[in-house]
């Protein structure tokens, strides 16, 4: 595989015939991630908008030893063309917020170097973790986010061929159950049972796509609305885990927030009531009670991954917001609570 970077991006760029001979560019390395190199390409308008290229590397990142195939880039192929096709050209059709809500379109893919390329967002735009750092706690946004991922769960609720090109469930477990839940029982040995239990029905609920990384990291807001872009561990299965993952980050930014966490709260509930309108009316034969169940205890696992897990949340320096999160992520384990009114009243407790 040749390795492309910062440095090398634009001789393959232009040895592979994707830029003119006469064009200039200028390549940025993006940051934010552990497992790939992206890189943005900024163009002259003369010869087209900007781009983004990214290939898959097979060591993430991080402190702890993680690798995953980069073969991996060839099912977020699959899955952003699934996503595409669900979305196609949505703008405006956030029915909550009166956003629009897209993913990128790919250029080119290089199967045999794990690299491909996809329309950037907007230049106005900016990456929504970022303001959420910055105590923007916009409902609109959260609204959005909940009609998208409602949308490509709906439209993909037991649908017999996305649950045959997506049946690759491999890239999920290398870079989500086992270095996120798994992982945990070095220090958290009680919990065997509770995350057996949380794989086992990750498989046992497979009923829609699933994008597996949903985060705010990977949620572009610009003014027409929102991009949703990393699509590598995308593959079908149990929508609890996106709604367990996305709202796990919600929680960690209130506990991080202290006095401020009320507007984190209220994210929660715009999220989730947007979320769960767009399901009943796209599949209105699921079980709110056992989805919501399922999540929560997703996203307590989700929780106490980002402080004990391979992938520790960086912002979260506190020992004392640490040890928040751990008492808050067992007792949702070994306790689930109903709903997530009460999952936030049991966060307050340990304050």
């Amino acid at each position: 595989m040749q390795l492309i970077d910062a440095q090398t991006a634009e001789s393959y760029l232009r040895d592979t015939g994707q830029l003119a001979e006469t064009e200039n560019v200028r390549i940025e390395a993006l940051s934010g991630g552990v497992s790939n190199c992206v890189l943005y390409v900024h163009r002259d308008e003369s010869h087209g908008p900007d781009f983004v290229l990214k290939q898959a590397r097979e060591q993430l990142q991080v402190e702890a030893a993680w690798f995953c195939s980069p073969e991996r880039g060839l099912q977020e192929v699959s899955v952003l063309e699934v996503c595409q096709g669900f979305l196609g050209d949505s703008i405006g059709d956030s029915p909550s917020a009166g956003l629009g809500i897209h993913v990128p379109e790919i250029l080119f893919q290089d199967k045999s170097n794990f690299a491909y390329a996809m329309t950037a967002a907007p230049r106005d735009h900016v990456v929504w973790k970022s303001e959420l750092l910055q105590f923007q706690c916009e409902p609109a946004i959260a609204a959005c986010c909940g009609d998208l991922l409602s949308l490509l769960h709906a439209k993909s609720w037991q649908h017999e061929a996305v649950r045959e090109r997506l049946a690759n469930r491999q890239f999920f477990m290398d870079l989500r159950i086992d270095p996120y839940y798994r992982y945990l029982l070095r220090s958290h040995e009680d919990l065997g049972p509770s995350i057996e239990l949380l794989v086992t029905s990750l498989a046992e609920n497979a009923c829609t796509l699933v994008h597996g990384d949903y985060s705010p990291k990977n949620l572009l807001v610009h003014k027409q609305g929102v991009m949703l872009v990393d699509f590598e561990v995308g593959h079908f299965g149990d929508p609890a885990f996106d709604v367990g993952f996305f709202l796990s980050h919600l929680v960690l930014k209130a506990i991080w927030s202290e006095d401020r966490c009320e507007s984190y709260w209220e994210l929660i509930r715009v999220f989730w009531e947007t979320y769960w309108a767009g399901m009943e009316r796209g599949a209105p034969r699921m079980d709110r009670v056992a989805l919501e169940r399922r999540a929560i205890l997703n996203c307590a696992a989700c929780l106490l991954a980002r402080v004990d897990g391979k992938s520790p949340v960086e912002y979260l320096t506190s020992e004392v917001h640490r040890q928040h999160v751990r008492k808050v992520a067992r007792r949702l384990l070994l306790e689930t609570p109903g709903t997530w009114s009460d999952v936030v009243s049991l966060i307050q407790v340990y304050r």
